[in-house]
């Protein structure tokens, strides 16, 4: 009876954690994500809710000739950036703002954005689907 009980205990505690970890994947405000805690970001950016149809826009004007479809089909070293992790591609565009990370291009791209409007970006890329360019 006690083992029984210690089983469904453990998979009573497994179906917790599966639920609570699906809850914050779906969490946009990327405050507790790895790739984005050696930033050192102001609280007010952490709760900033980031909004993909701001995103598009943004996206549409600055990344598109580069992002866009047509462009990687041509350029294959560019990255795909639909369906990339929002944190990710957050992380990268502050990196490049900041001169962390070095490409002429993005540098020069990301210093025209603010922050929030990364997240923005970041965001409407991330809920695009991934399209196969190969064909």
């Amino acid at each position: 009876m006690q083992h029984s009980l210690l089983k469904i205990a453990c998979c009573s505690t497994l179906l917790t954690s599966l639920v609570i970890g699906n809850v914050e994947a779906q969490d946009n405000s990327f405050k507790e994500t790895l790739a984005l805690k050696e930033l050192a970001l102001e609280s007010e950016l952490l709760n900033y809710q980031a909004d993909a149809s701001k995103g598009e826009v943004l996206a549409n004007q600055r990344c598109v000739a580069c992002h866009g479809d047509a462009m990687l089909k041509m350029m294959s070293t560019y990255p795909n950036l639909k369906g990339q992790k929002g944190a990710y591609l957050f992380k990268q565009l502050v990196q490049f703002k900041r001169g962390e990370r070095i490409n002429p291009i993005m540098q020069g791209q990301a210093s025209m954005l603010s922050e929030t409007e990364m997240k923005d970006v970041a965001l409407y890329y991330s809920q695009q689907t991934a399209v196969d360019l190969s064909q």
